[in-house]
């Protein structure tokens, strides 16, 4: 007697829509997840080590159009060695800038130790305080915001108030220690 045997077949799966699927998914979590832009702060680097260059571009200021900040150890701002909030910092910095237009420089002089988020807090109110500045000379120039001149326009309005901050991370202690040993910072 012969018995037949019969082919087992194996199921498949229709894996035609695979792809689809998970392209649409991947579209899906690329447009709904949200990407973090990191921003730095716009500043201008100095010259390469040129002593020419560097002796050119010096610019001497008086003691009363200078404006220091101190960032302490303990994230304490003082300025011209006066205790202060940031809160109401903008205006203070602004009111310093607008009389002295291109002869000032804001000095900012930061402990190590200090918190990055303080340091940045400060950073913020001077940018905030020369936007200002440079949207009221705008104004009076143009009638019209800094925000919508044109580039001659704006290179007019920076050339009147140029950003001059000046920035150090040496502190008290390290100039004492310096004295102490005979040598300077």
């Amino acid at each position: 007697m012969l018995i037949k045997r019969r082919k087992h077949t194996v199921p498949s799966l229709n894996t035609t829509s695979t792809a689809d699927i998970s392209f649409m998914l991947l579209t899906f979590f690329l447009v709904t997840s949200s990407m973090d832009i990191d921003r730095g702060l716009v500043r201008q680097l100095p010259p390469a080590d040129n002593e020419e260059e560097d002796q050119s571009d010096a610019m001497e200021v008086s003691r009363e159009n200078t404006l220091s900040f101190k960032i302490g150890a303990d994230n304490t701002i003082t300025m011209n060695d006066k205790a202060v909030e940031v809160k109401g910092l903008r205006e203070k910095i602004a009111r310093f800038i607008t009389p002295r237009a291109s002869d000032h420089i804001i000095y900012i002089d930061a402990n190590p130790k200090a918190g990055y988020n303080t340091y940045f807090q400060l950073e913020d109110e001077i940018v905030a305080a020369y936007n200002k500045v440079r949207n009221d000379l705008a104004q009076k120039m143009y009638h019209h915001a800094y925000a919508s001149c044109t580039e001659d326009e704006k290179k007019s309005v920076r050339e009147k108030c140029p950003q001059h901050i000046a920035e150090t991370y040496e502190t008290d202690d390290a100039q004492a220690n310096a004295s102490k040993e005979g040598g300077e910072i």
